[in-house]
């Protein structure tokens, strides 16, 4: 009886192990495709120095529940979730930027990045 008890308690710890290791996986994964998802968008505008397509709202919105995560993992002092939605928030706030900048302003950065390039 004390041998299946073993093995039973060893099969839960295990379980309970690698359910960890997906769940950490899983919150990984989420946090480095949220970090990321802003940059294409970002290279959009300053390739066609065109940001009519993006809405200043969704974005201000986006911004806003980024920084409250910031807060929150401030509070939870939890530094994964601090340093991904810091990020995302950097990459977002580029964007809005670059949404509420005047057109000439896109064209320089444009020109700017392009003559580095060549």
């Amino acid at each position: 009886m004390l041998q299946v008890e073993i093995h039973k308690d060893l099969a839960v710890k295990l379980f309970t192990f690698m359910a960890m290791d997906l769940m950490q996986i899983t919150g990984y994964a989420a946090a480095l495709l949220t970090m990321v998802s802003n940059i294409p968008q970002a290279f959009k505008i300053i390739r066609t120095k065109d940001t009519k397509s993006v809405s200043a709202v969704t974005y201000s919105l986006l911004l806003a529940g980024l920084i409250l995560w910031v807060i929150y993992g401030c509070m939870r002092s939890d530094v994964p979730l601090i340093v991904c939605n810091s990020v995302s928030a950097l990459f977002c706030g580029m964007v809005l930027f670059l949404k509420l900048t005047p057109a000439k302003v896109v064209t320089q950065i444009h020109n700017t990045i392009n003559d580095k390039n060549q």
